[in-house]
C-alpha cells in the first residue's frame, strides 16, 4: 500500500466520481481505476461500489477513508515539520558550554544567535571541557565550546574544531602578599606559597605542575578547582594564590592579577562532529560562530 493510493482514494471519496477525481489528480481515468483496483486486490476487499456515472463507498471503504485521512494528515504534518527544520523555522540545537562561558562572551553569542534564529530551540549543558567533549563524542550534544589543545582535540577523529579565542592565565595574588607588587610572577616566586591549583584533569594543571616540578620548588595545595568564581573567592580571602584566565574580569578588590613570567595560554575551541555539519541547525550555528567576533 502506497501513500499515493490513499490520496487517490480520498479524492474519489470526496468527489464521488473516478472521472472527476482523475481530472483533479491530473491522471487518466483508466490509470486511476487500475490504481484503486490494485489497492482492493492488495487489501482483498472491495472499497467502492461502482455505479454508471458515480461511485459510493462500501463499509470497508468508509473505514479505509477515515484511517487514510488520519495517516495522510500525519504525513503532511511531518513533512511540514521537516521543512520548517530545514528552513530553521524550528528545530533544536544541543550545545555544551564551559563554566567560564559568561567571561568569554559565549552567552552574548547565544543570545544574538537566538535573536537571529528564534525558531531554533537552544538546549545547553554547562560542564567542564573534558566532560563536554565526551558528551559530544557520544552524540548527546551537537557541539560545544571547550578549553583544549589541538593535540587533545585530534584524539577525536570525527571532530571538526575551530579556534575562537586565546588568552593568558594570570595569578590572583592576595594584596597582603608581597608577590602582588611584582610586574610578573615567575615559577620560582611560588616557592613556599599556598596555591589554589586548577583541576587535575586540565591541560593547564599539567603545564603548571610540570613547571613547578622542573623549577624544583616546594608549594602546598589548598584545593584543586577550575571554577573561576571559587578561585577568585578563595584568593580574595587570602587563603592562597589562584590562577585564572578570567582574572581581568572577576578579580576581587582584595587581589591583584599578576601575569606569569613564563606565559601559559588558554585556547577556546568550538567543536562539532563532521557528520553533523549537514544538519541545518548545526550548520547554521557553525557558520554564525565563524563570523562572530570574540573578545580576546
Amino acid at each position: 500500500m502506497q501513500l499515493s493510493q490513499m490520496r487517490y482514494f480520498l479524492e474519489i471519496a470526496k468527489t464521488g466520481s473516478i472521472s472527476a477525481a482523475a481530472r483533479n489528480l491530473y491522471l487518466s481515468q483508466p490509470s486511476l481505476s487500475q490504481a484503486i483496483k490494485n489497492l482492493e486486490e492488495e487489501l482483498e476487499i472491495q472499497l467502492l461500489v461502482r455505479h454508471s456515472k458515480s461511485v459510493s463507498l462500501t463499509d470497508a471503504g468508509e473505514q479505509f477513508a477515515a484511517q487514510a485521512e488520519r495517516i495522510i494528515g500525519s504525513v503532511d504534518q511531518l513533512n511540514d515539520l521537516m521543512q520548517r527544520n530545514s528552513q530553521l523555522l524550528s528545530g533544536r540545537l544541543r550545545l555544551g558550554v564551559p563554566w567560564v562561558a559568561g567571561y568569554l562572551g559565549l552567552f552574548t553569542l547565544l543570545r544574538r544567535y537566538h535573536q537571529a534564529m528564534p525558531g531554533v530551540e537552544l538546549l545547553l549543558t554547562v560542564d567542564g571541557s573534558s566532560t563536554l567533549l565526551k558528551l559530544l563524542e557520544s552524540r548527546q550534544i551537537h557541539g560545544c565550546f571547550a578549553i583544549a589543545t589541538p593535540g587533545e582535540l585530534l584524539r577525536y577523529s570525527a571532530c571538526s574544531f575551530r579556534k575562537i579565542n586565546e588568552d593568558q592565565y594570570m595569578a590572583l595574588v592576595p594584596k597582603d602578599n608581597p608577590l602582588s607588587e611584582k610586574e610578573k610572577l615567575s615559577v620560582q616566586d611560588l616557592d613556599g606559597q599556598t596555591l589554589i591549583m586548577p583541576s587535575r584533569n586540565t591541560s593547564f594543571s599539567q603545564q603548571l605542575s610540570h613547571a613547578i616540578l622542573s623549577a624544583g620548588i616546594t608549594t602546598s595545595t589548598l584545593c584543586e578547582t577550575s571554577h573561576s568564581d571559587v578561585v577568585s573567592q578563595l584568593a580574595g580571602e587570602g587563603l592562597g594564590i589562584g590562577f585564572s584566565s578570567t582574572a581581568a574580569y572577576n578579580c576581587p578588590e582584595t587581589c591583584q592579577p599578576v601575569p606569569l613570567a613564563e606565559p601559559i595560554y588558554r585556547t577556546i575551541y568550538y567543536v562539532t562532529l563532521q557528520e553533523l555539519m549537514d544538519y541545518p541547525t548545526v550548520q547554521s550555528f557553525t557558520n554564525y560562530v565563524e563570523h562572530y567576533t570574540f573578545r580576546g
